[in-house]
């Protein structure tokens, strides 16, 4: 018997697994092929037969020499079988005659152990068997597959608790977090109100004490509110010419803008996002200044309003210390206003600033992408004369592969010819003993159901007692081996 090749290879597919063993002949040709061909040495007798083979026959000839050669082996086949079977008889008969002694009877069963497992490997080498195999092996293998499945819904499961606990655990962070903010919040409001009602206690402690001298200065306060109304809307006006302007550079932007994305519309969607953001970012920057600017001079001029009240309860008292603090009051509004026009002045330039940056950046930008589609550009020219290049190289090759693969088809054809020639002069033998196969085989396919039977029927056991689900047990023994 050859001993089984070492060498396997595993063939996984969708439905199945299977192992094949190469032929050690396939292996040794491999070998032989990639290394250098060591001389051959040969007996004389191989080389007369070398010799007697290379004279050129006629096909009546090789016609003959075939017959004779398969007469020969059914005749060696023959003789091998009735020597075999006289052999058998022989030990049958002397088994049966002689009484064993102890250690004839562990030998024997030694080698009854030996050869029912030389039996059982035989067996797994049939196509049934490895197919039975194939099937035990795939259910095995969902049975593995069905358990890291439900592992993994478990696991799952287990995440999702867990992220349901944790977004539990951040929404009553996110909630504390309001309460403290709102907390803080009432704390804010509470010391405003406080404050609130104690400038309210002074402002009525100070009425009281300017209403004797009320008609006296509201002349002057009257001039005094002129002045203050005269500046407040000079700097309105000077306001609103910046706005203005502001709003006329906008326009001129956003026309610029308009006719550039409608030239490039579909390079630059993402420009037009962009250019809205800005443009509405400045409009609600200069709606906020405008906002805020209001307050400042309506605190302004309630500002002035007091220090004329103040000037007012100071005058009344007419004393070098009501001067001071008269003159401390105007020189700290005068410092009040430079401070106030020193930040309008920083903010005016601050805008103006990152306008030129906001301009410079999209001009950046615009360059960039205008350079990244004619780089994109020439890339797809050269690539598209490259692929011409290879197309054209490839039509050549297949052009000369077919030359040559219409040669071989001819040549092919030639062979193939003569091999038919040649098999129609035995077909003639094979169908005369294709009847008696016949017979021969349909005992071997009982024989061989019965074993594969017997077999299934072992595994399936040995599947249920691993703990294979019964439904893929079943699932086999349904299947149908012919």
């Amino acid at each position: 018997m050859r001993a089984p090749s070492k060498e396997t290879i595993t063939v996984i597919t969708r439905d199945n697994i299977r192992t094949l063993r190469p032929h050690a002949n396939a292996s040794k040709n491999l070998s032989a092929s990639t290394k250098p061909a060591p001389g051959l040495v040969i007996k004389s007798s191989e080389l007369s037969q070398v010799k007697s083979d290379a004279v050129l026959r006629t096909e009546a000839e090789m016609r003959r020499r075939n017959l004779q050669e398969q007469e020969d082996r059914e005749f060696t086949a023959a003789a091998a079988m009735k020597r075999k079977e006289r052999m058998e008889q022989y030990d049958r008969e002397r088994t049966a005659n002689a009484a064993l002694s102890e250690l004839e009877q562990e030998a024997r069963d030694r080698s009854q152990h030996l050869l029912a497992k030389a039996h059982a490997q035989l067996d797994e080498q049939e196509d049934d068997i490895k197919k039975l195999n194939e099937l035990i092996l795939y259910a095995k293998c969902v049975a593995i597959r069905d358990a890291q499945i439900e592992e993994k819904k478990m696991i799952s499961t287990e995440k999702k608790m867990e992220q349901s606990r944790l977004d539990t655990l951040m929404e009553a962070d996110r909630v504390n977090e309001l309460k403290k903010l709102e907390e803080r919040e009432k704390l804010r409001v509470e010391e405003q109100r406080k404050g609130a009602s104690i400038i309210r206690k002074q402002i009525e402690e100070r009425q009281e004490q300017q209403i004797l001298e009320e008609e006296r200065k509201d002349q002057e306060t009257q001039f005094m509110l002129k002045a203050i109304r005269d500046r407040a809307e000079a700097d309105q006006r000077e306001k609103e010419a910046k706005v203005k302007a502001q709003r006329l550079l906008m326009q001129q932007v956003v026309k610029a803008n308009t006719e550039s994305l409608e030239h490039k519309r579909q390079q630059k969607l993402a420009e037009e996002d962009e250019d809205r953001k800005v443009m509405q970012y400045l409009l609600d920057k200069d709606r906020r200044q405008e906002e805020a600017d209001r307050e400042k001079e309506q605190k302004k001029i309630e500002r002035e309003k007091e220090v004329a009240r103040l000037r007012a309860v100071q005058e009344k008292f007419a004393d070098k210390q009501a001067q001071q603090d008269a003159l401390r009051a105007q020189r700290a509004h005068e410092a009040y206003e430079r401070e106030w026009r020193r930040q309008q002045k920083e903010a005016a330039e601050k805008a103006g600033a990152q306008e030129r940056e906001l301009r410079e950046e999209r001009a950046r930008q615009s360059l960039a992408r205008e350079r990244a589609v004619a780089a994109e550009a020439q890339s797809m020219r050269q690539e598209f004369y490259r692929s011409l290049q290879r197309q054209k190289e490839e039509e050549l090759r297949l052009q000369a592969e077919a030359v040559v693969r219409h040669e071989k088809n001819r040549a092919y054809s030639r062979e193939v010819q003569a091999q038919i020639k040649e098999k129609e002069a035995l077909r003639l033998k094979d169908r005369q003993e294709f009847f008696k196969e016949g017979e021969r085989l349909a005992a071997l396919r009982d024989e061989k159901k019965k074993k594969v039977d017997r077999v299934k029927e072992r595994k399936i056991e040995a599947l249920r007692q691993i703990g294979v689900p019964d439904k893929y047990c079943k699932e086999i023994e349904r299947q149908s081996f012919r």
